[in-house]
């Protein structure tokens, strides 16, 4: 047979763009890259959330009070203390060995270590399922105040990263590293997703869950019950800035733009059916797209990230592969006229796009709320769409464990 060389089209991409078409994905993070040249420009707000923990342990070695809208230390922009006094105990500790420009350089290497393992892991590790091109969209949602604020989320995030990678020796190294992250900062008790979606019997991951949780909670549930009046100033400070404040770009944030008040029961248990919602759906899509362990991590860590109430800036590092595992495996799926299948990749590129748009032109404050909104979207539309067509094969597992339990008890 005759091999013909057809002639290129006027319409392909001539050899000379496809360099620049191949790091075109780098645009993305160009708010990343602005926002800490302004941040540069602007040095007072360099690491004021550290100076808010390094301020409150000077304040707690003196005996002074830690919750205050203006937290004041001198040399300090301290943003205001709304963690646990345990933070700031421990902060006081080490100020008091090390002083606090030793606390600061020991804060530092934690916490550059979490930002490039936060960042090189979910983006450009060859283990982490996808390409790094296809990866780098999510970069979009990476902040400059994730990176100069030097907010200690971000050594938290990168403590629960390294636990999920740890899951191979022992899910209880994640249970672990859950529970100090939830010490400071109960809403990091989501990241359980991740073991709610492992491929290990259901009694063991109901006990691991169990165990974090109880672990997680110990300290809140100590301080409420013992610290009196100190409990209604935490309360009154957090409230503040969680609900008036800044109610960040995941639900809190949604129901804001609308003109619904977070602080409202109604929004909180409207949070906990879509909370359930986010949670089925995931259950479904690990069992119905036949993920394995590696993707069944990614995409609770993107679950558990996109379930955080108030989404922060510092909140956002760990969404992009799991997304992209659900986009990449449900286009098999895919059937005639079924476009949300066919077209995931293109869906959650366009929602990225969207979110760049915003923050060049000022209205991140918008745009990224809504697209992290598509993504939540996304994920109960193909979850939805897992139950309805593959019922079955998905509570087959569950079937079998309720007819087991019910011989042993007979």
């Amino acid at each position: 047979m005759v091999k013909l060389n057809l002639p290129r089209l006027p319409g392909r991409t001539s050899p000379a763009l496809a360099p620049a078409l191949y790091w075109l994905p780098v645009l993305f993070f160009l708010p990343l890259i602005v926002g800490i040249i302004a941040k540069l420009y602007r040095s007072k707000y360099i690491f004021s959330e550290y100076q808010s923990v390094a301020c409150a342990g000077l304040k707690a070695l003196q005996g002074a009070p830690i919750y205050a809208l203006d937290l004041q230390c001198p040399g300090m922009r301290a943003a205001s203390f709304v963690y646990l006094p345990g933070v700031a105990q421990v902060a006081a500790f080490f100020e008091r060995i090390l002083t606090e420009p030793g606390f600061l350089v020991l804060y530092l290497v934690f916490y550059l270590a979490a930002a490039a393992a936060l960042i090189y892991f979910p983006l450009f590790a060859r283990k982490t399922p996808g390409n790094w091109r296809d990866k780098l969209p999510f970069a979009v949602f990476l902040s400059s105040s994730a990176v100069m604020l030097g907010n200690i989320a971000v050594i938290l995030h990168g403590l629960v990263l390294v636990g999920a990678l740890a899951i191979e020796i022992s899910p209880w190294l994640f249970i672990a590293a859950v529970a100090v992250a939830a010490w400071v900062k109960p809403t990091f008790l989501t990241y359980l997703m991740v073991v709610l979606l492992l491929d290990i019997p259901l009694m063991r991951r109901v006990g691991l869950m169990a165990v974090g949780i109880l672990i997680g909670l110990l300290p809140l549930g100590h301080f409420i019950l013992t610290a009196g009046a100190l409990t209604l100033q935490w309360y009154a400070l957090l409230s503040h800035y969680v609900y008036e404040v800044t109610p960040g770009v995941g639900f809190f944030g949604w129901t804001s733009l609308i003109g619904l008040d977070p602080a409202h029961i109604g929004v909180k248990l409207a949070y906990l059916v879509f909370a359930g919602l986010i949670s089925l759906s995931g259950l479904a899509l690990v069992k119905g797209l036949q993920l394995n362990r590696s993707e069944r991590i990614w995409l609770g860590l993107s679950l558990a990230a996109l379930l955080i109430p108030r989404i922060m800036s510092e909140d956002i590092c760990l969404i992009g592969p799991g997304l992209l595992i659900l986009a990449d495996k449900s286009t098999s799926l895919a059937g005639q006229g079924q476009g949300v299948l066919r077209n995931g990749r293109g869906i959650v590129l366009a929602l990225c796009v969207f979110a760049l748009a915003g923050a060049l032109t000022g209205l991140a404050d918008y745009s990224e709320p809504v697209a992290l909104l598509g993504l939540c979207l996304y994920v109960l539309w193909l979850g939805q769409h897992m139950i309805r067509t593959r019922l079955p094969y998905i509570l087959a597992p569950y079937v079998m464990f309720a007819r087991k339990s019910e011989t042993a008890v007979n």
